[in-house]
């Protein structure tokens, strides 16, 4: 059986699937091996490709995203990141004590003509109500039915009943959605990146461009899609410029830019932009987060995205099934890659909270009050309203603002600065601050706060940091999974560590961070989890992190010079933690001068912590603390 060559970089799909079986007979092993051998991004050891049966290669790769499909398996994928068709009246609800709520209306649809709008409550259908029903999904049983069929929904509107007569419809439900809330928001969701989200995003941007002052693009549950539609899609939001840098197996680099876009093409959006984000976003959304984020054109709020920085190629077979494989890495415009670590927001939020705290931050702009918060974020002002932050419906999301906000964030109450422990005295409303309160002597105190505030570090049960302790190997893996969202693929199995046990605290970070390649166990296969980690292990660690995060990092260490080795500063060093030592030194990634640290001191825990900081600044993961 013949197999094409693989399109183009520029069309991989970027989505986050389930992993299929093969189908028995359709593709040979043989022919597997033949296309992982010459396609797939790392070289495979043949012991793995010399396994009987297509699933045991794949499952012994570790990548759930290489396998096979049937032409069938391969239509149904593709259908599954476009558009949605069903038959209905075209609303999508969620049940509630009382009815219905209308979460999604299908632009062109029975429910879109006969002015159903989101918010609305479907109390009854054809007069039936949720307790003659018996339930919220028997009334929407009631609601579906065959096309061409009539129905008379009664719908609940500020407190007014309205009878809506409809009649069903083949509906399509649009990957992207847009509408303007509260007279002058525009908010666009997202659920993937199908064939035409990037000209649903045009649409959408232009329709509602005269009323809106804020913009917000929901990507949360968007589990990716292909590369050409988020590309387009980044290009109407920003304008023309990179979106991402592919890398091959052989270290060959190509980039993403909208196409056919000229360059000269501006971005839609020039006003401040909120992009939102939760773990289920994947693959094409992380793509689209992190390109906003690496041009300092919007605020991202939620919770770290997934983690997927590979991207796959689809190899067609004569018969229209497919060897669907991962080919590249990739990484956003500042060539930091969220592989095994995902996106990580500017303010780190309930995901449940974070379309209401867009809600808060995009409030009116407004003159100097009391009254009104005003902040500083992503280069943007912000501002808070007092009565709707300290209303029913959004007391929890400002609680959870002024949680996420790092310290020295620059805020206003009318004119004079505050911190969120102001706010939260002048406002009488309360909060539990993440940062840690035994660091305030520290030198490191700013890092420290923001990693916590971010969520990128924690405290012991009581709390309390404890800066000034030694780090020992157990906790710099959990310092670093933690603050960077690495994690690994359960089939991978265990770290071969004698002396780390299931049960232990620390044992799912030592597994992750062995995996990767960023820890390694001594001559007798011991982690040794309780010695503590010298500052030439700690920079040795986090050179190892900042390549595999950001690919400047790996352009210095590769690029150390013999005459920096021999400087007297790096010399006293052990010879395998030189080039670390001068790349982390020159990068501004030391918790101090290079003279004045000895490679065989402890590295206390505040040191490890500004230094994962300063990385994550560095590769703009983070967006700096002011005055760190």
């Amino acid at each position: 059986m013949k197999f094409q060559r693989p399109m183009r970089a520029a069309a991989l799909l970027l989505a986050l699937t389930l992993t299929l079986s093969p189908a028995a007979g359709a593709i040979s092993v043989e022919q597997a091996r033949e296309i992982l051998r010459e396609y797939y991004i790392d070289e495979i050891p043949e012991e793995i490709l010399a396994l009987p049966t297509i699933d045991e290669i794949t499952n012994a790769l570790g990548d759930p995203y290489t396998y096979y499909m049937t032409a069938q398996q391969f239509e149904d994928f593709q259908k599954n990141l476009g558009d949605s068709d069903v038959v209905g009246i075209g609303v999508m609800v969620e049940s509630t004590a009382d009815g219905l709520k209308v979460t999604s209306v299908a632009p062109d649809s029975p429910a879109s003509q006969a002015g159903l709008k989101i918010g609305d409550l479907i109390v009854a259908a054809d007069g039936v109500t949720v307790e003659e029903a018996g339930s919220t999904e028997a009334l929407a049983t009631l609601i579906r039915g065959e096309a061409g069929t009539r129905v008379t929904i009664t719908v609940e509107r500020d407190g007014a009943r309205t009878e809506l007569d409809m009649t069903r419809a083949e509906v399509v439900f649009p990957t992207v959605t847009g509408e303007v809330v509260d007279g002058h928001i525009g908010w666009l969701e997202c659920t993937s990146f199908g064939e035409n989200s990037g000209s649903y995003f045009q649409t959408y941007i232009t329709e509602e461009d005269e009323q809106a002052d804020r913009w917000v693009v929901d990507l949360r549950g968007n589990p990716g899609g292909e590369a050409t539609s988020v590309v387009e899609a980044v290009g109407h939001v920003l304008g023309n410029r990179t979106v991402a840098y592919l890398v091959d197996r052989e270290g060959s680099m190509s980039s993403w830019t909208p196409n056919p876009f000229p360059v000269e093409t501006p971005g839609l959006i020039e006003e401040p932009l909120v992009v939102l984000v939760d773990a289920n976003s994947a693959s094409a959304s992380e793509l689209f987060a992190a390109s906003m984020r690496d041009y300092d054109y919007a605020l991202i709020i939620g919770t770290r995205t997934f983690g997927k920085g590979i991207a796959q190629s689809v190899l067609g077979l004569d018969d229209g099934s497919v060897m669907r494989v991962t080919t590249h890495r990739y990484y956003s415009p500042n060539y930091v890659t969220p592989d095994r670590s995902g996106v990580l927001p500017d303010l780190v939020v309930d995901a449940d909270l974070a379309d209401e705290v867009a809600r808060l931050l995009c409030g009116e702009a407004a003159a100097e009050s009391p009254d009104v918060l005003v902040l500083e974020l992503a280069g943007q002002e912000w501002y808070v309203h007092k009565e709707a932050a300290l209303s029913a419906d959004y007391a929890p999301a400002f609680a959870e603002l002024l949680s996420a906000l790092a310290p020295g964030t620059p805020m206003t109450l009318d004119g004079e600065s505050v911190d969120p422990e102001t706010v939260s005295a002048d406002w009488e409303t309360e909060y539990v601050s993440r940062w840690m309160e035994d660091v305030e002597d520290s030198p490191y105190a700013e890092e420290i706060n923001t990693l916590a505030a971010l969520g990128a570090v924690q405290g012991d049960e009581n709390g309390s940091f404890l800066p000034e302790e030694p780090l020992t190997r157990a906790e710099l893996v959990s310092l670093i999974t933690q603050a960077m969202g690495y994690w690994c693929w359960t089939n991978q199995g265990r770290a071969p560590f004698t002396d780390v046990s299931e049960e232990s605290w620390y044992a799912t970070a030592v597994d992750i961070t062995y995996h990767l390649g960023l820890v390694q166990g001594n001559e007798n296969g011991e982690f040794d989890p309780d010695a503590r980690i010298d500052h030439q292990q700690f920079i040795t660690i986090l050179a190892r992190m900042g390549r595999r995060a950001d690919l400047k990092v790996g352009w210095r260490l590769d690029s150390v010079t013999d005459e920096e080795l021999a400087a007297p500063d790096v010399q006293k060093f052990a010879s395998w933690a030189r080039e670390a030592a001068v790349a982390a030194d020159s990068l501004g990634l030391l918790a101090d001068d290079l003279a004045d640290i000895d490679p065989n001191a402890p590295t206390t825990r505040e040191e490890a912590a500004a230094m994962v900081y300063r990385l994550m600044s560095y590769s703009g993961i983070l967006t700096p603390a002011a005055g760190a």
